[in-house]
Parts: C-alpha cells; structure tokens; sequence
C-alpha cells in the first residue's frame, strides 16, 4: 500500500510508503499541500523552477529529518524515464535499508523530482516496499 499526492496531470508530488496512522497522514497531507502552493509562488511561470523547489523540499527532509546531506545525494535527474534501483542513489555508507521506506520515497522524489505515477508506482512497490507486482488478473472467489 502507498499513498500519492499527484498533479492533477499524474505526476507524484509527494509518496508516503506503505501503512500510517492517521496523524502522520495528516502531517504529510498538510506538508505537501504547504509545499505545493509554495512551488507555486516560486515557480508561478516556469515548470522547471516550480519542479526545481519540490525536488528542494525532498532534499530538505532528507537533511533534516535522516542526515543526509547533498553530497550523499546524486545529481537530480528532470524527466528521465528509466530510473536505477534505490541503492544506487544513496552514495556513502548510506543504504536503503538504512534510511527507511519514508526516506527512501523522498530520495526517489528528490532524485526525480516529479515523474509521472506510472513510471515510479512498480518502483515504490518492489524497491521500497519489497513487495512484488502482479500483472495476472484479479480472482474473485465466491
């Protein structure tokens, strides 16, 4: 289970991985909407400027709430279609298992900043939550 905050184009503003309680739902909810009217003061014109301020604000978090600074941060990457796997974004002594799921949702987010829903959903799935996607159809069962 994951939780998106999206444009309404279908781009991820902000992910929360898997199961949270209601407060902390509510917390993330108000800090991407606070961040998102922020983007849009910023940015007011330019996308690259309104997407450049939400990559800051996950780069921000990552600072400040799991230590890890820009140098342990690769190069943000503007509309990339094929994304590496979560380990390779951490540098350092930094691994995914280290950082936590949140963490990890805010690194591929600052790492690419904005991408749309469904170049990252399998990603956040399988990488971060560790669970596998199935392409075979759903069976109900009476």
């Amino acid at each position: 289970m994951a939780s998106y905050f999206c444009t309404s184009d279908g781009r991820v503003l902000h992910v929360i991985p898997g199961p949270v309680d209601a407060a902390t739902l509510l917390r993330e909810a108000r800090w991407v909407v606070e961040t998102f009217k922020l983007a849009q003061l910023e940015g007011q014109d330019d996308p690259m400027r309104f997407q450049t301020f939400i990559r800051k604000a996950h780069a921000d978090r990552l600072r400040q709430e799991y230590g890890l600074n820009g140098r342990d941060l690769p190069a943000p990457s503007y509309g990339a279609v094929a994304m590496p796997l979560l380990p390779e974004l951490a540098r350092g002594k930094k691994h995914r298992q280290q950082i936590g799921q949140q963490a990890q949702a805010h690194l591929l987010l600052a790492t690419y900043p904005m991408p749309r829903i469904d170049q990252v959903y399998a990603l956040v799935f399988e990488r971060i939550l560790n669970q596998r996607l199935s392409t075979g159809p759903v069976v109900v069962r009476n």
